[in-house]
């Protein structure tokens, strides 16, 4: 489409004032992140002014070429409004050649240019195209924090989140975690939502991997920890997202003694002791993690929980001495040692209703204790082989994988929801062959029906509910399609 269109320069001033507040394109987050590049929302005045124009950041003023850039800027918004993308992207790239910098103000063309880019992504499949749009994103990125120097950091983190939810080969997890610590450091309490949840992610994975020193991990997952407790609006989609992802991911930092203090147990566990004071495995859980985190035995908490255990946990008067050892273990935290001396008095035992028993406490140890989910699906599974009635094992698997939306996937969406699946097919065997857990396998799968994918969720995917569908991660199943209702 050809345009002969000569505009007086005194009135394209007035129109791009207009136009560079208007609302445009923008690249972010998922939507559910609720974050933008904030170029188009405020006015940067004459903060955002550039004092020297390096190389890419040229400006209708400095452009040799400036009032041409400035006319094609006019018309490709225009086209933008009207949603004449390919006409608007012809002209976005020569206003791009001539003045990327627009006004020298706002990066209007920068964003637009990222926006542009991630559409052209989507229809795209030749593989050299691909690399070719992903680099300019990048580069993007990289010349809105050259040119205004103000938005580094956030530009920096908006980067990272791109490389680490669709771009993995374009920088090595070490560049994405040093994007994202570097914008928490300088954020603070201010540190964007969608920061969050991949920070968590990598910082975990290094820190299990022993690749940070644990006193730096340890800082950083406190500061995780505040944030969240800092924004506590559930009214904020972004930091809901973050609330139901984060700390359920830095839990499986709890394997490491004394990575979390004392107050840390007491506020995440004791409550399920109020809640259940006379159940013993929930003593034994409460009373362990309290001791895992190095709470005094002087505690008054410490000291109900003891005599809790004492009335509640005795055991069997036929008890082996293994099996009295193992107990003792579990009760004063030494989780490892408890695991072995389970795993011994199983192979010693003939009775196979105790080596169920056995067995399943070996997988709750993985499970709440050591957070180790492949080896506590193992030992559950040996519970069932032993006692092949049993619903117990199943709800312990069950549980395995509806608490593994936050290992698996980012703790929404997709990856996070189709975990449900393989759960409710668990605690659907749980149901129909043990009575004794029928009501409890009944409430767990009327509670996560809630959590499961979309009908439209399911449709975008080109599926259909009663499909198969093979769970990935460490879960490594099948199951049926289902939607929620």
């Amino acid at each position: 489409m050809n345009f002969n269109i000569k505009v007086n320069w005194a009135w394209l001033s007035f129109i791009i004032l207009m136009m560079l507040f208007s609302c445009s394109p923008q690249s972010s987050p998922p939507a559910s992140q609720g974050e933008v590049l904030p170029g188009e929302a405020k006015d940067e005045g004459e903060e955002g002014q550039l004092a020297e124009i390096p190389e890419g950041c040229e400006t209708f003023e400095s452009a040799r070429l400036g009032e041409t850039a400035l006319e094609n800027f006019v018309i490709y918004r225009g086209f933008l409004r009207e949603r004449e993308f390919e006409d608007a992207f012809a002209y976005w790239q020569q206003v791009y050649e001539i003045a990327p910098a627009a006004d020298g103000r706002r990066w209007t063309v920068f964003s637009d240019g990222i926006w542009f880019y991630e559409n052209l992504l989507r229809e795209e499949e030749d593989l050299g195209k691909r690399d070719e749009y992903i680099r300019m994103i990048l580069k993007l990125y990289d010349q809105i924090g050259l040119c205004y120097p103000e938005q580094l950091e956030y530009t920096s983190a908006r980067k990272a989140f791109d490389l680490y939810y669709y771009y993995r080969d374009y920088a090595e997890d070490k560049e994405i975690f040093d994007l994202f610590s570097r914008a928490l450091n300088y954020f603070g309490e201010e540190t964007p939502a969608f920061v969050v949840n991949p920070f968590t992610a990598l910082l975990v994975q290094k820190t299990l991997d022993e690749l940070i020193e644990i006193d730096r991990s340890r800082v950083y997952a406190q500061t995780i920890l505040q944030l969240v407790a800092l924004h506590d609006d559930p009214g904020d989609e972004g930091w809901n997202i973050v609330r139901n992802y984060a700390p359920l991911r830095l839990a499986d930092l709890e394997r490491i003694e004394g990575f979390f203090d004392c107050e840390y147990y007491r506020k995440n566990y004791l409550p399920l002791f109020e809640e259940s004071p006379e159940d013993c495995q929930t003593i034994q859980l409460v009373l362990g993690k309290l001791i895992w985190g190095g709470c005094s035995e002087d505690m008054d908490i410490m000291v109900d929980l003891r005599a809790a255990s004492a009335e509640h946990c005795v055991a069997p008067v036929t008890a082996s001495t293994l099996v009295r050892d193992a107990y003792s273990a579990l009760r004063d935290g030494n989780f490892r040692e408890a695991a072995d001396f389970f795993k011994k008095a199983i192979e010693e035992q003939d009775d196979r209703m105790l080596k169920a028993d056995y067995a399943l406490v070996v997988g709750k140890i993985y499970y709440s204790h050591l957070r180790n989910f492949p080896q506590a699906r193992t030992y559950a599974q040996k519970a069932i082989e032993f006692r092949p009635g049993w619903g117990e094992p199943h709800i312990l698997i069950g549980k395995l994988y509806a608490s593994s939306g936050p290992l698996c996937g980012p703790g929404t969406g997709w990856d996070s929801q189709v975990v449900t699946w393989v759960a409710i097919d668990e605690w659907e065997r749980a149901r129909s062959k043990d009575p004794q857990v029928r009501n409890e396998a009944t409430n767990l799968i009327n509670t996560y029906r809630q959590y499961m994918p979309s009908v439209e969720d399911i449709f975008q995917r080109g599926l259909q509910e009663g499909q198969r569908y093979f769970v990935p991660c460490w879960i490594q199943r099948e199951t049926t399609i289902r939607a929620k209702r």
